[in-house]
């Protein structure tokens, strides 16, 4: 092997390990996304799409106005405290990060944010209510609160701090979503129902399969388990964000069909109730 070829080698070798992403863990807290096969524009899109409705419920800290500052302050100690919290920011861990899922066309963004369930929710009720689609590769965002093996006990482990906080304190239709992908080996109706049940020992919460308040989306890919509490998980269209946008504008061309239809129905009754009127005689006293 030449010089020339040799290092093409090692160029091609750092490019494989430096593009390599990350796999999935425990204990996490994200988003997991669907797409049709365009995987790298449904990461830019689900970026774009997450970063902008953040900056909206957890805006950035105000910049410091330098004018306000005290001119007796020594540049050299500007400059300095500039520079730590530019390394410390480097340290920072990213606010969205893609990994690995390990089902096709699924991709798995985690997430520091306080609250992924608030986000996503926030996002697809901005889509119905302005009726704008606004991602093409993105299909399906749906709020992970938490991460585990995909093991019956580790599932139940991990789903007990969300009963406390959903089910708790107060009354609540709920369903189970169960999907599994690349992994055969758990008993789905087991899952449900040992989930279900550790719901409805606490508060006087009720099963719900059409219209649930939240629905406790489980979703196992390889050895892995992801739970979510999603709220209007059915209304919103198992949080597809392209079907929400296409129901919201058929349902607003409906609803101006039905305005237009009342419209003729009043013309109607207002054209009958003239001509009545013009077709009584006329008393002559």
């Amino acid at each position: 092997m030449s010089k020339i070829e040799k290092f093409k080698h090692r160029r091609n070798q750092y490019h494989k390990r430096s593009t390599k992403r990350f796999s999935l863990d425990v204990n996490l807290k994200g988003f997991l996304c669907s797409c049709n096969n365009r995987e790298k524009d449904c990461i830019r899109e689900a970026y774009n799409l997450l970063n902008k409705y953040a900056d909206k419920l957890y805006p950035p800290p105000p910049v410091k106005d330098v004018s306000t500052e005290d001119p007796s302050t020594d540049v050299a100690d500007d400059l300095k405290k500039e520079l730590e919290d530019l390394k410390s920011s480097a340290h920072e861990e990213k606010k969205f990060q893609v990994l690995e899922s390990g089902a096709k066309n699924f991709l798995f963004i985690k997430t520091t944010v306080d609250d992924p369930v608030l986000l996503a929710e926030n996002i697809v009720k901005d889509i119905d209510s302005t009726k704008t689609q606004q991602t093409k590769f993105l299909l399906r965002l749906i709020p992970i609160e938490t991460t585990c093996k995909a093991y019956m006990k580790d599932m139940v482990s991990a789903f007990s701090p969300l009963v406390g906080k959903y089910f708790k304190d107060q009354t609540r239709s709920f369903s189970v979503i169960y999907n599994h992908r690349n992994n055969d080996s758990l008993d789905r109706e087991e899952i449900i129902k040992t989930i279900a049940e550790a719901v409805l020992k606490t508060g006087n919460n009720k099963v719900d399969l059409k219209t649930p308040d939240v629905s406790i989306v489980i979703e196992v890919i390889r050895g892995f388990a992801l739970i979510g509490v999603v709220p209007g998980f059915f209304k919103y269209k198992k949080y597809n964000l392209i079907a929400i946008a296409e129901q919201s504008e058929e349902k607003s061309q409906n609803e101006d069909v039905d305005k237009e239809i009342e419209k003729g129905v009043k013309l109607e009754e207002n054209t009958e109730k003239s001509n009545q009127e013009s077709a009584q005689p006329e008393v002559c006293e």
